[in-house]
């Protein structure tokens, strides 16, 4: 998956650090030149100097390829430019702005940006959860952000088609809670087979995360 990040300050260097760790590809545009020779000296990302509101900016970092564009610059007409000319240049189908401003938040939703994030402490996490584009999606955090609800959809030709739940080595404080397939919901046992396109809900302890998707053979 692939994740533009507009702004490598300290806010998109730390996002961008967090993405790559998680195994996204990930590509920064910075207009200042001293910042942008910091994150690519520091970042397993590629890094552009450049103004990410351009056209020739955004197309030098693949953003025809990108399945999301992150605005996290200081201004926020300018986040808001560079999220419009990745949707209407390139087509991009998930953009995200931070907004400085938390007045100007209705504003940019109305004017198309699909997620906008207000510029507070807990800023990095949440940018984190809204571009999660894995085959493990963390939809809600609870007992002290020790514990999350996770949306799990097996992909096509999943390399356990057919199995049964009952055959896997699923590690514990991971509960499969329940299966959309096909429009019916069903609540898994022992016996119930994953099938390909599977949307599983599963609720675990964060530290069990690498192990369960071992167990299912899941990967970002």
């Amino acid at each position: 998956m692939k994740a533009i990040i507009v702004g490598g300050g300290k806010v998109g260097f730390y996002l961008a650090k967090t993405l790559c760790e998680h195994g996204y590809e990930v590509a920064v545009i910075e207009n200042d030149k001293e910042q942008s020779r910091y994150c690519a000296n520091n970042l397993d990302a590629e890094v552009n100097c450049g103004d990410g509101t351009t056209v020739e900016a955004l197309k030098a970092c693949g953003c025809d390829k990108a399945d999301c564009v992150i605005a996290v610059m200081g201004k926020d007409e300018r986040n808001l430019v560079c999220c419009q000319t990745a949707k209407q240049v390139f087509g991009v189908k998930k953009t995200i702005a931070k907004v400085n401003n938390p007045k100007n938040t209705d504003a940019l939703k109305a004017l198309g940006i699909d997620i906008v994030i207000s510029a507070t402490d807990n800023i990095i996490r949440s940018l984190e959860l809204e571009v999660d584009l894995s085959a493990m999606k963390r939809l809600m955090e609870f007992d002290g952000d020790e514990a999350s609800l996770v949306e799990i959809t097996l992909p096509e030709n999943y390399a356990l088609e057919g199995k049964a739940i009952s055959e896997l080595s699923l590690p514990p404080d991971c509960n499969l809670a329940c299966i959309s397939r096909s429009g019916r919901v069903i609540i898994p046992r022992g016996g119930t087979m994953l099938l390909s396109g599977d949307v599983i809900l599963c609720v675990m302890l964060d530290f069990r995360e690498k192990e369960l998707k071992k167990a299912l053979k899941i990967k970002d």
